[in-house]
């Protein structure tokens, strides 16, 4: 068996900053869509609010929808790459570029799956939530040496 289970707590680690990347990703897509006249209380399919904000009447407020989405995703990949960190021993670094990974491999396939994306938004959205992950982490990584290091005894003697 694991000596010190540290691959059950990464694994964890990795799975819990995703879920609260996924949590804060939900919540501000359903306040910023009710923010801007959606009237559906029921959260319907992602690619029928998309629609709504890129065509017809809810196309004058195409700019602050998706940009409030990109604020969103970007705040939400922070905090999810802080937690990822936090609850990792070792290379915590490496741990929030590999959520920010599968973040990019998601938010690609919701850009080639659904339409309806402006470009500008398509383009942004990969960087954003890779680099805002993996930001998170090296927060977390430069108070831990900072404050949590422990220092090593020197052999020299003056």
């Amino acid at each position: 068996m694991l000596k010190d289970k540290t691959v059950l707590r990464n694994t964890i680690a990795v799975i819990i900053g995703l879920a609260i990347i996924f949590v804060i990703i939900q919540f501000g897509l359903l306040y910023n869509a009710d923010r801007l006249g959606w009237d559906d209380k029921v959260f319907p399919e992602w690619r029928h609010i998309i629609k709504y904000f890129s065509h017809g009447e809810g196309k004058k407020h195409e700019v602050q929808f998706f940009g409030s989405m990109l604020a969103i995703s970007g705040i939400a990949a922070l905090i999810g790459g802080v937690i990822t960190a936090i609850i990792v021993r070792r290379a915590k670094q490496a741990y929030t570029m590999f959520v920010g990974f599968i973040l990019l491999i998601v938010a690609l396939g919701d850009v080639i799956i659904t339409p309806y994306h402006p470009t500008w938004y398509e383009i942004a959205i990969c960087p954003v939530l890779f680099f805002s992950s993996w930001i998170g982490g090296l927060f977390v990584d430069l108070i831990y040496k900072k404050f949590f290091k422990k220092s090593k005894p020197s052999s020299q003697s003056f």
